[in-house]
């Protein structure tokens, strides 16, 4: 494995893939996912039926404590754009980008949390075309003490909070992106993450 001397963090290490990175499409994976054994197969179907596509988004499941792979939000197969955006659209992971439309755009390394949700938003920017493909490609081991969603703190929320404010300023002219990012600061509020923090139901 290449050790990241340039920039520390999750958002450190996506953006030195991108850096290198190479070819037409650009994929993630964080270390409590596994990819499944025909995911790349499945990715390349997907282009197929939809090289059109700018992202395109597949299913995924939850490992639980007693190895079972459970659906994790699921989302129908189909076309999405800003105005019927797919679940999970604000990963990072579980999705193909086209590399051409995403080559100027990074990760926050100020965030700890949410970094994810910010630089999708940047994509849908520019890249509207989301096709969610019926392949599931990917497992999710959530309950990973080592993740890093068990030390997020306020300062991190705040700090998420701010980075989307700051998308809404900037994204002013932008009604259905504007539409988007405070659909996603209400749903943030029902984050278990979120009560875990600042109180509520876990």
């Amino acid at each position: 494995l290449m050790k990241n001397h340039r920039h520390p963090g999750v958002s450190g290490a996506r953006n030195t893939g991108l850096d290198i990175a190479r070819g037409d499409w650009i994929t993630f994976l964080d270390a409590d996912d596994e990819l499944a054994p025909d995911a790349y197969d499945a990715m390349l179907s997907a282009w197929r039926e939809k090289p059109q596509a700018e992202i395109i988004q597949f299913q995924h499941r939850r490992i639980t404590p007693d190895g079972k792979a459970v659906p994790r939000m699921p989302c129908g197969k189909g076309v999405y754009n800003l105005d019927r955006l797919p679940l999970l659209w604000v990963s990072s992971v579980n999705k193909l980008f086209r590399a051409d439309l995403i080559k100027d755009i990074s990760f926050d390394t100020g965030l700890r949390h949410g970094e994810d949700e910010v630089f999708v938003l940047k994509c849908l920017k520019w890249a509207r075309y989301i096709f969610v493909s019926e392949y599931v490609t990917m497992f999710y081991h959530r309950d990973n003490p080592n993740s890093l969603s068990t030390i997020t703190d306020l300062d991190d929320l705040i700090g998420e909070q701010r980075a989307l404010l700051e998308l809404f300023i900037d994204y002013s002219d932008d009604r259905a992106l504007c539409e988007a990012i405070r659909q996603r600061q209400c749903e943030l509020w029902n984050n278990p993450t979120y009560k875990r923090v600042i109180g509520g139901v876990k």
